[in-house]
């Protein structure tokens, strides 16, 4: 019989702040309980992130890390720790792994590990000695482990791959995005979706947008999502004309309802891990046009499963949008979404996903205790 562990997460992103890792955090968290395993979540006090993990009827606890190393935020966490017999800590940013995770280590905490969706650590002294303060890495692609172990102090066994899952829902309904956004019927509509900052690239997208002539086959862009950028993004689209054309729509509680009733997304990150966006849009049906990023070729096949194109360059994204309009109906595109779906519902369900979490977790778990 299984035992089960206490896992106790951390997050310290801005209260503002949401995006895959703690979508991820609180997916996982889900899975876990329903294991069976006690879990509780922590984060900056009224944050999106913790206003959500209660939402989903997870324990929650107001946990306010600001500073590396601060020596009271230490002391009160592990005071925590010790209070609530963790047995599992998992650290989102190297904050938390500074703060919680050296408080970790002096509460005892049997498993320490760190949980990077997007590369976090460089090659640098300052990142060698907070590597030493957890017992393992999680990341979501195999191109972010490669990455850390060409690091030559870097422990080639420390780094650990466990893909994203998505719970496989039923039908989703596509939102009325015409009307909404007061679309013309014969508009194409684009989806992207994300935080609005420079790593994400919709300052490359919205450029390429403004390059493309779609006289004969019109378009509209949505970007959903909020963001420090988002100020520069606006002076951007009416610097380029493209004021009705582009349209920066804010945070979307539902966008699985958006994502179904667009023609396609596109993703034109400068960096990611395994993109949600990308997995959830494929999970739906939909064709996908992704930069060639981290994990993404790991999830897509390229004009089999979607469309990837070279990153951080324009000139690449106008290419893939000139193709998604000049081929649109086609058989090849049409097929793109049908596989997509098909490959995710083999490779990166939920049940797979937390399956090797709580193997892992026992693991190390079990490595502790010898």
């Amino acid at each position: 019989m299984k035992i089960k562990l206490n896992i106790f997460f951390s997050n310290s992103i801005s209260a503002h702040k949401w995006g895959g890792g703690e979508k991820w955090m609180i997916t996982a968290a889900r899975g876990l309980k329903e294991r069976g395993h006690e879990v509780t979540l922590s984060g900056k006090a009224h944050s999106i992130f913790l206003s959500k993990a209660e939402e989903a009827g997870l324990n929650t606890l107001p946990l306010n890390i600001y500073a590396d190393y601060s020596p009271f935020k230490i002391w009160h966490t592990k005071r925590i720790l010790k209070r609530e017999k963790v047995d599992v800590i998992l650290l989102n940013l190297n904050k938390d792994i500074r703060v919680a995770g050296i408080a970790a280590r002096l509460a005892k905490v049997p498993v320490i590990i760190a949980r990077n969706g997007i590369q976090l650590f460089s090659d640098k002294w300052k990142h060698k000695k907070t590597i030493g303060l957890v017992d393992g890495i999680i990341t979501n692609s195999e191109s972010i482990r490669t990455a850390y172990n060409d690091y030559s102090w870097m422990d080639k066994d420390k780094t650990t791959v466990i893909y994203n899952g998505l719970r496989m829902n039923g039908a989703v309904e596509p939102a009325d995005v015409h009307t909404i956004w007061n679309i013309p019927k014969n508009h194409l509509i684009f989806v992207a979706a994300g935080r609005l900052t420079d790593q994400k690239g919709f300052d490359l997208l919205i450029e390429a947008t403004s390059r493309i002539n779609s006289t004969a086959k019109p378009f509209t862009l949505l970007i959903a999502g909020t963001g420090k950028d988002r100020n520069a993004l606006e002076k951007q689209i009416a610097d380029n004309h493209l004021i009705g054309k582009v349209k920066l729509i804010g945070f979307q509680n539902n966008l699985s309802t958006i994502v179904k009733a667009a023609d396609y997304i596109i993703m034109p990150s400068r960096q990611e891990g395994m993109p949600n966006v990308v997995m959830e849009s494929m999970a739906l049906g939909k064709p996908v046009l992704a930069a060639n990023v981290n994990g993404v070729p790991e999830l897509m096949d390229h004009r089999r499963t979607g469309y990837i194109f070279e990153p951080m360059k324009v000139s690449a994204i106008c290419e893939a949008m000139q193709f998604a309009l000049d081929h649109h109906g086609s058989d090849e595109i049409s097929n793109w979404g049908k596989a997509a779906q098909k490959h995710v519902a083999d490779h990166f369900t939920l049940d797979t996903m937390i399956d090797r979490l709580e193997t892992y977790f026992y693991e190390q778990y079990g490595q502790s205790n010898r």
